[in-house]
């Protein structure tokens, strides 16, 4: 007798034999007992949670002979017909091969005649999705209204291609991924049936390589037995995959944390043309790390039990939560470089781990700010909000200290005793010494050093996260401004640019960078185009000037 494989020898005969389905079961057992089935059911999820078997029970619970009943007896003719899949009113369609018009006319012949021998007349059709546009229109009117002893059990992996007049004609159920801990549950149950002692970890890491599908997880298992026998180990499921279980991701989380780039690189180079699926790995670990850090070890959302809990909460704390957060956001930037660089995707990962491992390339912000204040205090031994200079150049924000007008009266006096004839040299203060000319002058104080321009230090900031705002406010831009508000001026920008400029976080992100450069909040408004060139200044038109243009007739031009 041939071999059958574990997938196929232990998929589910009843409903109570599901695992990880509970919601979708208990609607459909509900739906049976209450003589509430409907005529068309569309099972969608991904690969390997049980779409198809729960069509192939619900045809079985609905056709046996002591039923319709939520338990099959899966002794009658027509229990054992449909587990050996050789009964012949249970229809299954595979819409990846029959995808024309011509097909789902055939269909729609065939379902006005009764069953043969069983209750109902059950389509069950594969892939839905795959189904042509003319196919899905001809399938309409008999999915709207078919005839009683016709039931229609669709089942599809991508839910979003199926048409909206589809769905409206059918009760979809959404079937999710299987936990870890129930695949591990029933990878033990399967290992015991079958003679199997694997070591302790050998089931959970299977289910976690399965990433929710039960069918991958006995798909790995029947590999590795056929490599190891009945005694399995971790180092022969790493041997069988060639791939990195959970501790090595960690490990490589570590590296990178560190700076390690030889360590990245080497476990790129053991995932040797499966670069795409150490980017998912190392994604769902990175990300259970950030989860574990927000909602602690014991969250429900983590998947591996108390162990790798506090394994993950361990790494949260030492990389701090702003740092996994933007871990996270490179490597999904690097897994969609990678679908469109087909062919560099060794290049694409190995230059994201490498960035990763930078200190400074996954910086907070916070930590950006407190290195900016270091740096301020060792140019100018002052903060920049202290800094209370002459009127800014080059787009250094202007000082909030103005100086105080004199009284009007001040003024008058001053100009009363102002010399009449021109100065001959320094004003000497009332009650000194003159100054003779041979006096050395003092020495002028060594002048205090710059403070860090606030301008230079917002594009700089914007480099790390905005570059397409640095480069436009670099090119076009110009800072003004006093106290807590700034203005930034960009003279040209394009429509593109104009969106950009209006997004709120392209303003936070500018609040943000200026915030921590001048040490105090400030608010930022963008004008843009003709508003943030100032009008040129009028001409002062003497009286000579306007003679000599009404006596030609001209007019006089404004620089």
């Amino acid at each position: 007798m041939s071999y059958l494989v574990l997938a196929r020898k232990y998929r589910p005969r009843r409903f109570e034999d599901m695992v990880g389905q509970e919601v979708v079961t208990g609607v459909l057992r509900g739906a049976i007992e209450d003589d509430r089935v409907g005529h068309a059911y569309l099972f969608a999820g991904p690969r390997g949670t049980g779409k198809t078997t729960t069509a192939r029970i619900l045809a079985k619970a609905l056709n046996c002979v002591k039923g319709p009943t939520p338990d099959p007896c899966g002794e009658c003719e027509r229990c054992l017909a449909s587990d050996e899949g050789a009964e012949f009113d249970v229809i299954e369609i595979d819409a990846a091969s029959n995808t024309s018009v011509n097909d789902v006319r055939e269909l729609r012949e065939s379902v006005g005649y009764a069953p043969v021998d069983s209750r109902y007349k059950v389509y069950i059709v594969d892939e839905v999705h795959m189904l042509s546009r003319a196919a899905f229109n001809a399938l309409l009117k008999t999915l709207e209204e078919p005839p009683s002893h016709v039931k229609f059990l669709f089942a599809t992996t991508e839910l979003h291609k199926v048409p909206d007049t589809i769905l409206s004609r059918c009760q979809v159920m959404r079937l999710s991924p299987i936990r870890e801990e129930q695949i591990a549950g029933r990878l033990a149950t399967v290992f015991d049936a079958e003679g199997v002692t694997a070591a302790d970890g050998v089931a959970a890491e299977l289910a976690r390589r399965a990433r929710g599908g039960m069918r991958d997880a006995l798909s790995l298992a029947d590999q590795l037995l056929a490599l190891a026998g009945n005694s399995p180990q971790l180092a022969d499921l790493a041997r069988l995959s060639g791939g990195a279980g959970l501790q090595e991701l960690l490990g490589l989380v570590d590296a990178l944390g560190a700076g390690d780039r030889a360590a990245a690189l080497d476990a790129v180079a053991a995932w040797a043309g499966r670069e795409g699926e150490l980017a998912g790995a190392l994604l769902d670990v990175v990300r259970s790390i950030v989860v574990a850090g927000v909602c602690g070890a014991g969250s429900p959302h983590l998947e591996g039990g108390p162990a790798a809990g506090e394994a993950l909460l361990a790494r949260a704390k030492a990389l701090g939560r702003g740092r996994l957060e933007l871990m996270l956001a490179d490597l999904i930037r690097a897994r969609e470089r990678m679908r469109h660089l087909a062919g560099s995707e060794r290049v694409v990962l190995e230059s994201a781990l490498l960035e990763l491992c930078t200190l400074e390339a996954t910086m907070s912000l916070a930590e950006l700010e407190a290195r900016l204040a270091s740096l301020e205090a060792r140019l100018g031994g002052a903060s920049v909000a202290g800094h209370t200079a002459g009127p800014a150049s080059g787009g250094q924000l202007p000082v909030s200290i103005q100086p105080t007008p004199p009284p009007v009266g001040a003024s008058a006096t001053r100009s009363v005793q102002q010399p009449t004839g021109p100065a001959t040299g320094p004003a000497t203060a009332p009650g000194a010494a003159p100054r003779s000319p041979d006096t050395p002058q003092p020495a002028p104080g060594p002048a205090a050093a710059p403070a860090l321009e606030p301008w230079k230090a917002l594009v700089g900031a914007l480099d790390a996260r905005h570059r397409t705002l640095a480069d436009l406010l670099r090119r076009s831009g110009k800072l003004q401004g006093s106290g807590s508000m700034a203005r930034i001026l960009v003279s040209k920008a394009s429509a593109d640019e104009q969106a950009l400029l209006a997004d709120k976080r392209s303003r936070r992100a500018c609040e943000r960078a200026l915030s921590g450069a001048m040490g105090r909040e400030i608010t930022v408004e963008f004008v843009v185009g003709d508003a943030a060139t100032p009008p040129p200044p009028k001409v002062e038109q003497d009286p000579f000037t306007r003679q000599v243009a009404d006596l030609f007739d001209g007019h006089i031009e404004e620089p």
